[in-house]
This record gives structure tokens, sequence and C-alpha cells, in this order.
């Protein structure tokens, strides 16, 4: 007969002092895996100074050896704030500076977004996706967006006609105080708007009553079938 499979016994329940223990174990291994990274990274710029010769370029495949993050949207600005340091560290890295960095955009691309930028417009989307559609062209046609001034002018020409004429008559001074104004006069609607929902859903609704009043609709002088029986008395 087969003997039963002998399974060792459940482990003890984690006291919370154990907890905390685990915890900060996983913390210092996290830590040591971090040192050690940046150290790989700063011993790999090294060699890459001394290796490669300052008029060389840089080819796609040094930065894609770095293994980038891909990024496309972050719901949180921490977390775009991550990428960027990540990937400006690894440009670094592979020795890759600002103006190796703009050969490497094509020319009939940095035009397209350029007049994606021109005729960009808020329409019915929310303030936040404007605000981010506006950052992210707005790189390809500096010399639109080069002043506090001439930003807010082309964020302002872009936004929806219930949101620009309040915030023409703030006058805003700095470009983050017109898009933190914009957000919060966007909410501000949106509650106004609820609030309107609300009303209208607990309110009576009033109907009308298309029904003709008996009451003074016309009535005839004489009655055809009394004047029938009357004129037969006369036979």
């Amino acid at each position: 007969m087969k003997q039963p499979t002998q399974f060792p016994p459940p482990p003890p329940p984690m006291t919370q002092q154990n907890f905390v223990q685990y915890m900060q174990m996983l913390e210092e291994r996290q830590r040591v895996t971090l040192e050690q990274q940046n150290r790989f990274f700063q011993e790999l710029l090294q060699q890459n100074r001394v290796e490669r010769p300052e008029n060389q370029g840089v080819t796609l495949s040094d930065f894609q050896n770095t293994k980038p993050i891909s990024f496309a949207y972050a719901p949180e600005p921490m977390d775009a704030e991550d990428w960027l340091m990540d990937t400006e560290r690894k440009l670094n890295t592979v020795g890759c500076n600002d103006r190796r960095r703009e050969s490497n955009v094509p020319e009939s691309i940095v035009e397209l977004k350029r007049r994606e930028f021109e005729s960009l417009e808020q329409k019915d989307n929310a303030i936040m996706t404007y605000v981010r559609e506006f950052s992210k062209l707005s790189r390809y046609a500096v010399e639109e967006v080069n002043t506090e001034d001439k930003k807010k002018k082309r964020f302002l020409r872009g936004l929806s006609p219930q949101f620009k004429v309040q915030l023409r008559m703030m006058r805003a001074t700095e470009f983050q105080e017109l898009v933190d104004a914009a957000i919060t006069l966007e909410d501000d609607f949106k509650q106004l708007q609820e609030e309107k929902r609300k009303k209208a859903k607990y309110e009576p609704k009033r109907y009308i009553n298309n029904k003709p009043n008996m009451s003074l609709s016309f009535k005839p002088r004489y009655n055809n079938n009394n004047n029938k029986n009357n004129n037969s008395n006369y036979y």
C-alpha cells in the first residue's frame, strides 16, 4: 500500500516583530541592489569616457544597451519624474549630450509636431489632458514658448471658450499659475453642473395639460331633439 505523502507542518504565524525584521531585510536588500546598480553605471561611464573619443557620435545601439524604460503616460507626476531621471542618467552613461540628442530627431518629425502644436486645442478634453499635450508638443516649438508671456498666450488660445474668458481676466503672471487656475476653474464648473443635475433630479416635474376644458367649450343654444319633439305636437 502506498504511503501518503508527508508534508512539512505549516510555518508559525508571523509576529509583528518578525514582520518588521522582514521589511527591514527587504529594504536593506533593495539598498544594496541600488548601490550595485549605481556603481555599475559609474564604471560604465568611466569606461565610455576612456574608450570613446570626444568627437565620436553615439549610436542608438549604445543607448538601447542600457535597457531604457519605455514611457507613454503616468497618472502620478513623480512617476514621470522617476522615468526622466532614469533616462537622463542612461543618456549620460553613453555620453550623449544635448547637441547629439537633438541631432537624433529627424527634421520632418520636428516640423510635424510643431504643426500639431500650432493647431492644438482643448475642445472637449479635460484640462489635464490639454496640459499634457501642450507640454509634450511645445518642445518642438521652442520659439513659441520661450517666454512666460508667449507660453501663457498660446495656452489660453487653445482653451475652451467657457474657461478662456474668465482666465483672461485673471491676468496670471506665471504659466504654472495659469494652469493651476484653469484646473481649479474646471473643478468648480464640474461641481456646479453636478449640483444642477441633483437639483433637477429631486424637483417635481411640471406637466402641461393640453386637453381642452369642457366647461369653456361651446354649447348650442337650442337642443335639436327637443325642437323635433315640440314640432311633432302640432300634428
